[in-house]
């Protein structure tokens, strides 16, 4: 099962999993075997075809469907009618929000996030559940939390229902549920005292739409009386240039918080955890800005964490000054993130195979960099991993990971400067190098046949007017590409 997958049946019944994986499969192959599907999640013939007029039904409900989506072959299922992938992606996140909305797991997780605490028969009332079911759907919860091992407990006093835990990890959880069901499909107001994105992102409704539902997690919180109880002194310097580039006094006056202390350990999380979860709100200037200030920080784990991972990359790599100030931010803000937002327990723990070249080499900087620091990091292996794949795309590329390109024509000579310009446009010169050695290129390109390697890729360019060799052309460049960066 895949990651996501997991995540969907901690939450949902079975049937509705097998649904949105037999959905996901179909969109993402437009056809697929119903033998092999079969096998591979043990069902019969009868009850795929029972699952697809499920599905089908499901789907009418939000979106009336002119035709099926589904045509069911003697061999295999196929997509009806080819549509782009936005149509199919909205009516997967709009069914997959119709599942959580029926869940009755996800009800009760959401309503105990926004109440903290509630007697069962309130509960009982409020979502129309049997008390004897509360307390199942209770006893559920709770074995599902300790499988992930969440800091979070469902706690019984006599007959009220706490939820209890880190609160920075309860504030998270609740963020990544909603966006987990929602998706962006969040159609009511979402309480929020404060429009702080309404006139810069409002063409970017997602954006928007991410920050009300963090703010209103915040607010609901603070309003209760939940604060974070956190030791936020190694934070104070770095917020310090935070505040100097955002104006904090309308998040400040938007939640009721009477001391001084509460009100600036509540600014940090906000602005470090806005920034990690919604990165499209920082420009690439900020970053710079931000790398600037921070570098020159003394006296600070975080900082001197990311100045040691700093002074060993610039040894072996060419690295200019905005290249550093927002290599800094990101270690910086992501350390940050690791030491204080439980991303240990939310991010995703497959293996972490899309490398650059240097991608090993990274990893070995910031695990030696992390041993001769006192940063307290759990799960030092994901955040190495991570943290190599963030620092590793800034790393400039080296000789070795450079595509190299031979174009030798026979019937148009002349087009082979158009080609290389063509490509030039599609492709940075840093990644693509052509040599005239065609012995030496990775990929060979010709309108012709040309005896190579078995090593050499070949692609076909017969006519460059024709769409479909630039489309195979384009293709085995960016395959390579990604094969040399693994």
């Amino acid at each position: 099962m895949e990651y996501i997958e997991k995540i969907y049946s901690y939450y949902l019944t079975k049937k509705q999993v097998e649904k949105l994986v037999l959905l996901k499969k179909i969109f993402v192959k437009k056809s697929i075997s119903i033998k092999e599907f079969c096998e591979e999640s043990n069902k019969t013939t009868y009850q795929l075809r029972n699952l697809l007029y499920e599905i089908e039904e499901n789907i009418n409900i939000f979106s009336k469907q002119e035709k099926p989506i589904f045509t069911i072959g003697k061999k295999n299922i196929y997509l009806t009618e080819e549509m782009k992938q936005e149509y199919y992606l909205d009516l997967f996140v709009k069914l997959r929000k119709t599942y959580f909305i029926e869940s009755p797991y996800y009800q009760l997780l959401i309503y105990m996030f926004k109440k903290r605490r509630a007697r069962v028969v309130e509960i009982s009332n409020n979502l129309v559940f049997s008390t004897s079911y509360c307390y199942k759907l209770l006893r559920y919860l709770r074995k599902m939390l300790t499988i992930q091992n969440m800091p979070i407990t469902l706690d019984k006093n006599k007959d009220t229902i706490e939820l209890n835990g880190e609160e920075m990890c309860i504030r998270m959880y609740f963020y990544l549920i909603e966006i987990l069901a929602n998706n962006v499909y969040i159609e009511v107001n979402i309480r929020s005292a404060i429009d702080l994105l309404a006139k810069e992102y409002e063409p970017l409704r997602t954006t928007k739409i991410k920050h009300d539902l963090m703010f209103s997690i915040i607010e609901n919180s603070v309003t209760q009386g939940y604060f974070i109880n956190s030791d936020c002194s190694s934070s104070i310097e770095i917020f310090g240039h935070l505040s100097e580039l955002y104006d904090e006094t309308p998040v400040r006056k938007a939640l009721p918080i009477r001391t001084e202390k509460d009100s600036r350990t509540e600014l940090i999380y906000y602005y470090f955890w806005a920034m990690l979860f919604i990165p499209e709100t920082v420009t690439e200037d900020e970053k710079i800005i931000l790398g600037e200030k921070f570098i020159r920080i003394e006296n600070n784990q975080i900082i001197d964490f990311s100045n040691s991972i700093i002074d060993k990359l610039s040894e072996k790599y060419e690295l200019d000054d905005n290249t550093i100030h927002k290599l800094v931010y990101e270690i910086v803000v992501n350390t940050w993130g690791y030491q204080n937002l439980y991303l240990d327990k939310f991010m995703s723990k497959e293996n972490l195979s899309l490398y650059l070249d240097s991608g090993k080499e990274v990893e070995a900087v910031v695990e030696n960099s992390l041993k001769k620091s006192s940063l307290n990091i759990k799960n030092k292996g994901l955040f190495i991993q991570k943290m190599g794949q963030i620092i590793g795309s800034y790393v400039p590329l080296q000789k070795n990971e450079v595509l190299s390109i031979g174009i030798s024509t026979l019937n148009h000579p002349e087009y082979i400067s158009v080609i290389k310009n063509i490509l030039l446009k599609i492709y940075n010169g840093t990644v693509l190098h052509f040599t005239e050695h065609l012995e030496q290129a990775d990929i060979l390109v010709s309108d012709g046949v040309l005896i190579h390697s078995e090593n050499q890729e070949f692609a076909f360019l017969g006519n460059i007017h024709n769409t479909n060799d630039w489309e195979h052309l384009n293709t085995l460049i960016q395959t390579s590409i990604v094969n040399r960066c693994k």
